[in-house]
């Protein structure tokens, strides 16, 4: 998930701090259930509508989100009559399971979501490539933010990424810069937490941001005391959530930009005492009862469910969580948020971040279609399409929107949180994203078995070292 490290406009930048409790959310998360749905548009044509025998379908994996979808489809079909339904596949692993296999058949969709990354999606030339598109029209291309759009544009760093590795295909290997095989949907950031205010004021506390990690543990610890409820509930499956929605933001902030850099170049190690960290405050929450018995085995939506349902009183998540705890039925009410808190005594204590595109929405180059897809696309990520879909999807939209009036509360609320100012996280997007890398599923594996007490912290941190080592030599030859 590259991302640009130029500077980002007015629109561009998110600022996850107290402020933004309970305000909506935007990635990732996700959905409940685990089947298929369907949902066409189904606004009567007025008589005068166009008249279209076309008919799109459309597949993604938020069931959250499809409120969004159908809104834009209705308004899509009484300009031009042309028809889009709308599939929606949970859980998220069944879902591209499905994209992909289909891929491999040659029966794609005509439009599909993906995750927003440069040639994310397009199965080696089976999606449109819309660089040329953008070109021919400025106005629509000026109208995404900056981040959103580079987000998914494929860029010298995506090049040399995939000259490195032995996993891309000759096509990826082929591409030039500039090329974008999907165009981006929403924006939003991870770093939040849930808290059910209910569980919370019923342990005789108030509803509100910690002033620190410290502050946050012994919140936790006070729900489990007085109402036998544990504090924290996450996907401990999924091995990316822990370590980029947690620990690599709270890392940069405790430690500062230059002693993070070195952690994620592998130039120092998690068993040093500034970073072990990580493992320790799962070994101690583990220890002390306050992390919701199971979560090893919870993947993202499931997780999302069991803090809905009031099994613990806090959630790891991003601005996208809230809109799929809405969609799954919690009282918005019950619910207040804050960024990731930041030790005492951190470096960047009150660090910020900065959006990067969630969603692309991709077009069937095969399709017969393939031209009513395109048009479908466009609209949807027009400014028209986006006011349509983000306030019926509860999701932050990827182009600027001119009248914030136009936007539902919660959304307007998350706009006026929106800052010009860049940092160096901002700048520095890539070097985050280092947790990505398979060294880190050691981290992943060996937090698993820390929580469950199955290894020490010191060996955890040990073992990945090595693997962190390996990883190293093997990605300098």
């Amino acid at each position: 998930m590259s991302k640009s490290k130029q500077r980002y406009t007015r629109w561009g930048a998110i600022v996850l701090i107290a402020v933004m409790v309970f305000t909506l959310a935007a990635c990732g998360g996700n959905n409940n259930g685990s089947s298929t749905t369907t949902s066409p548009s189904s606004k009567s044509e007025a008589t005068t509508a166009p008249k279209s025998d076309v008919k799109l379908t459309m597949w993604h994996w938020k069931i959250a989100f499809d409120p969004g979808f159908k809104a834009v489809a209705d308004a899509f079909k009484e300009k031009t009559g042309i028809t889009v339904e709308t599939q929606a596949t949970t859980p998220d692993d069944a879902y591209f399971q499905k994209l992909t296999a289909s891929a491999a058949a040659g029966n794609l969709p005509d439009i599909w979501a993906y995750h927003a990354t440069p040639l994310g999606g397009a199965y080696d030339g089976k999606a449109v490539d819309w660089s040329e598109s953008l070109k021919e029209d400025e106005a629509w291309k000026a109208g995404f933010l900056p981040a959103a759009l580079s987000g998914i544009t494929v860029s010298q760093a995506t090049i040399d990424a995939n000259a490195k590795s032995d996993k891309a295909s000759s096509w990826s290997k082929a591409a030039k810069i500039g090329q974008t095989y999907g165009v981006p949907l929403d924006v939003g950031a991870f770093y939040m937490v849930y808290g059910n205010k209910k569980l919370v004021e019923s342990a005789g506390l108030e509803a509100k941001t910690p002033k620190s990690m410290e502050e946050w543990q012994a919140m936790m610890g006070t729900v489990k005391e007085k109402t036998g409820i544990p504090g924290l509930v996450f996907s401990a499956k999924s091995a990316g959530v822990y370590a980029s929605w947690f620990v690599n933001f709270v890392d940069y902030m405790k430690n500062g930009s230059e002693s993070f850099t070195k952690f994620m170049k592998r130039e120092e190690p998690l068993s040093d005492p500034k970073h072990i960290w990580s493992l320790q405050l799962i070994d101690d929450m583990a220890k002390k009862g306050l992390i919701l018995p199971g979560s090893v085995t919870l993947d993202i939506d499931t997780a999302d469910q069991a803090f809905s349902q009031g099994k613990a009183a806090f959630s790891i998540g991003g601005t996208f969580t809230y809109a799929s705890l809405k969609a799954i039925g919690m009282n918005t009410d019950d619910i207040f948020s804050f960024r990731v808190p930041a030790f005492e005594g951190s470096v960047e204590a009150d660090a910020t971040v900065t959006p990067f595109p969630l969603v692309q929405i991709v077009a069937n180059n095969d399709s017969p279609h393939k031209k009513e897809a395109m048009e479908f696309v466009k609209f949807l990520t027009s400014e028209e399409g986006q006011i349509l879909y983000a306030n019926n999807a509860f999701d932050l939209p990827a182009v600027k929107i001119k009248d914030t009036s136009k936007l539902n509360d919660s959304l307007k609320a998350m706009a006026e949180s929106l800052s010009s100012e860049s940092n160096w996280w901002s700048e520095n997007p890539a070097i985050g994203q280092e947790v990505f890398k398979e060294d880190w599923k050691v981290f992943h594996n060996n937090m698993v078995r820390v929580m469950l007490g199955e290894m020490t912290v010191e060996d955890a941190a040990k073992d990945y070292d090595k693997a962190a080592a390996a990883f190293k030599a093997k990605e300098a030859k």
